[in-house]
């Protein structure tokens, strides 16, 4: 207990007054005994004992009157918690402030964050002024906010009060590592506290890696629980991203909602998903959720227009709001503009050169995701004479032998602007060109459109024994990757029974094969020239060369080498980025010397720092601070024309925040068994108990009361006598001992 006027305590010695008093009028008189008295004095010295009492009594209410009358007027205050928070005996006091996306949660309109910055402060204000005070914000990458000296306060409680959640888990290994150090052999703070809601996803590497050897053994560490002990009954949406390859006009666009029913009791949660597109509803679903069901609800979104877009899935809010939407952007463009060059067009449809690339890029029906990719397709066919790639994001060349210089001149240049180019070479085509004409890169830095060579063809269509195989996929290759299926066997039936041999340059630079055959010379191979893919094969999509365009494998095929190749946007970013880890956004090789900002909400910039990765300029977008919309720029001065990209991506809490399972004491002192662990509850429910952390309550007012009370028990027993009043009172006493016997 402290006092606001403590100077008035020099009046407690007026409260002995009432004693003094008493004292002086106990004097004893001198007896003289008279017959007729007798009677009287026998009556006087029966009532003696009880008038002596009631003066006691009468003495001590007027002490304890004047005695609470001084304490009024100085004013007392309770502070509660005052046990907990006492001086920091050593170097450092350490506070660790959960600021992951659960500390959101509120509880009596109060969140768990603003009950740990209330506690952090009044721990800050009962510190010496010479206490060096740490201040560590606590998420999936901690941040030192505050090193100090205490002072008077004032700097380090704003340090406190600018604390704000993330939207990434906490990792409180991490977190006690910075302060003890990786292997707990830095010396122990003189005091920890970690003001946190203890949810359970925080400690999933603690609980992983173990704590023994980074908490050293003696260590004092308390734990400030200010989350709440009432059942989060949270429902959560999160979301299948868009994928990074833009989304076609015209075409429907299904987005997955997932719905999570993190509540671990209780009846189903019927619950309304909507998904709205630049703040525009555009579909809704209602599902229904057992505790702890997750359901995806599937929502369409037909694009009509091209251009970036703001979507998000949105249910109804609760006492976490910061998971009741998923921020996604969605990326529309035209329809992509396929042109295929017929190097071998005849009147007979079945021996026609595109005969077979025709069906597979105008196929439906099928697999839905492919048959949606095929009508995303704007697919058009010329002869080798109207080769015009204005437009065009992909070119296939079908057995192209008479294409003149500066054809090659056009498609390369294609290729080094971002376009994709897959060549299946024919009967038509002389090796000794494409090597010598179409590949090399005329300049003094020998580039190559490819640095696969092909050689004279090899096997007889005639003689079905001396076909190839193929016998080594790169499955972990986006082309192939569709074909990576358990216990599947892709392309085992698949016989080549002529085919162009081709080695890689040695110098090879950007080239890789995807595909061998059994003589390991390759079968399919992918180039990089500029920002553009060149895939090149080493046989015809006809039937006299190979089986190949009458298999299942051949039109998936054929549409993975399309997907893959088409013209990249200039800023390839994701629709969402991780709150956890790292994202990366990229450019083409060719922009020399990037820099780019990425904007927050709030108008925030951060720098990116690009780096050279697979022939592309790549930076890392990693531990956002807030949920919300992102805008990436990138500009490049190099070239003779400037370059620019923009990008928008969205942010969302972690997943795991959502689910507000905790970890008990017991669980902490089995991961730190040499610690010296204070574990206090100081929950919601907690502090509308005893107070809020540090609060100070002044207790004057139920002092008046009490003064009144004490007045009125000396009033009575002043008019009665003392007698009369101690009397009935022992009358009633014991009359209502009596009703309790019998009751018994």
């Amino acid at each position: 207990m402290s006092f606001l006027h403590p100077a008035l305590l020099v009046l407690l010695p007026l409260a002995a007054l009432p004693v003094i008093l008493h004292l002086i009028t106990l004097r004893r008189l001198k007896t003289t005994e008279l017959s007729t008295f007798r009677f009287l004095f026998d009556s006087y010295t029966r009532q003696r004992s009880r008038l002596r009492f009631a003066d006691a009594i009468l003495t001590a209410l007027r002490t304890l009157f004047l005695l609470l009358l001084v304490l009024m007027f100085c004013r007392p205050v309770m502070k509660k918690w005052s046990a907990l928070f006492g001086r920091g005996a050593g170097r450092d006091v350490v506070l660790l402030v959960d600021c992951s996306a659960s500390m959101n949660a509120r509880t009596g309109g109060v969140s768990a964050l603003e009950r740990a910055k209330s506690a952090a402060r009044a721990m800050v204000e009962r510190l010496g002024r010479e206490e060096r005070v740490v201040v560590l914000r606590v998420t999936g990458q901690n941040e030192e906010v505050c090193r100090q000296l205490r002072g008077d306060g004032t700097a380090v409680r704003e340090k406190i009060d600018a604390l704000e959640t993330g939207p990434s888990g906490a990792n409180m290994l991490a977190a006690l590592k910075h302060v003890f150090g990786a292997g707990g052999k830095r010396e122990a703070a003189s005091l920890v506290y970690l003001f946190t809601d203890r949810q359970a996803s925080g400690w999933r590497e603690a609980r992983k890696q173990g704590m023994e050897q980074v908490v050293p053994a003696g260590a004092r560490l308390i734990v400030v629980d200010v989350g709440s002990r009432e059942s989060m009954q949270n429902v959560a949406v999160v979301g299948d991203a868009p994928g990074r390859l833009p989304e076609t006009i015209g075409l429907p666009v299904v987005l997955k909602a997932r719905v999570a029913n993190h509540a671990s009791s209780g009846g189903p949660t019927e619950v309304l998903a909507k998904a709205l597109v630049n703040d525009r509803e555009v579909a809704r679903r209602s599902v229904t959720l057992k505790p702890g069901e997750e359901q995806v609800a599937d929502l369409t979104f037909v694009p009509t227009e091209a251009g970036t877009f703001r979507g998000r899935f949105e249910i109804g809010t609760d006492r976490f709001p910061d998971d009741d939407s998923f921020l996604f952007a969605v990326n529309v463009r035209p329809p992509v503009s396929v042109l295929v060059v017929n190097g071998n067009p005849q009147t007979d449809p079945f021996e026609d050169e595109t005969l077979y690339l025709r069906t597979a890029l105008t196929a439906t029906g099928g697999d839905p995701l492919r048959e949606r990719f095929v009508r995303s397709l704007d697919f058009r066919e010329v002869p080798e004479a109207g080769l015009n790639v204005a437009g065009a994001s992909v070119v296939i060349l079908a057995n192209c032998g008479g294409l003149s210089a500066d054809q090659f001149t056009v498609l390369r240049k294609f290729v080094a602007d971002g376009g994709g180019l897959i060549v299946f070479p024919g009967e038509r085509v002389t090796p000794q060109i494409y090597n010598d004409q179409f590949f090399p890169v005329p300049g003094p830095q020998r580039e190559r459109l490819t640095a696969a060579l092909l050689g004279p063809p090899v096997g007889d269509p005639k003689k079905p024994e001396t076909f190839e195989r193929l016998t080594v996929m790169d499955f972990r290759h986006p082309v192939l990757a569709v074909f990576d299926a358990p216990g599947a066997k892709a392309f085992a039936t698949a016989r080549f029974f002529q085919r162009f041999p081709m080695k890689l340059a040695e110098e090879q630079r950007q080239t890789w094969a995807l595909a061998r055959f059994a003589s390991a010379d390759p079968a399919l191979v992918e180039s990089r020239l500029g920002r553009g893919v060149a895939l090149v094969a080493a046989f015809p999509v006809n039937s006299k060369w190979s089986n190949l365009p009458l298999k299942p494998e051949f039109v998936p095929l054929v549409l993975q080498m399309v997907s893959y190749a088409q013209r990249r946007p200039e800023l390839d970013a994701p629709a969402v980025a991780s709150a956890d880890g790292a994202s990366e956004i990229a450019v083409a090789g060719d922009w020399g010397a990037p820099t780019g900002t990425v904007k927050d909400e709030s108008g925030k910039t951060s720098a990116l720092a690009f780096r050279r990765a697979e022939g592309r300029m790549v930076a890392t977008f990693e531990q956002p601070r807030a949920k919300g919309f992102y805008e990436a720029t990138v500009k490049s001065a190099a070239g003779p024309t400037p370059r620019e990209g923009q990008a928008l991506f969205g942010v969302n809490v972690s997943a795991g925040e959502s689910d507000f399972a905790t970890v008990g004491e017991n669980e902490l002192r089995e991961w730190m068994p040499d610690a010296r662990l204070t574990v206090v509850d100081a929950s919601a429910e907690a502090q509308q108990l005893q107070g809020t952390i540090g609060e100070e309550r002044e207790v004057w007012r139920p002092m008046i009361w009490l003064l009144f009370v004490i007045m009125g028990v000396e009033f009575a027993l002043a008019t009665s006598g003392g007698g009369e009043f101690l009397t009935k009172a022992k009358r009633l006493w014991r009359a209502r001992a009596a009703e309790v016997e019998v009751v018994k």
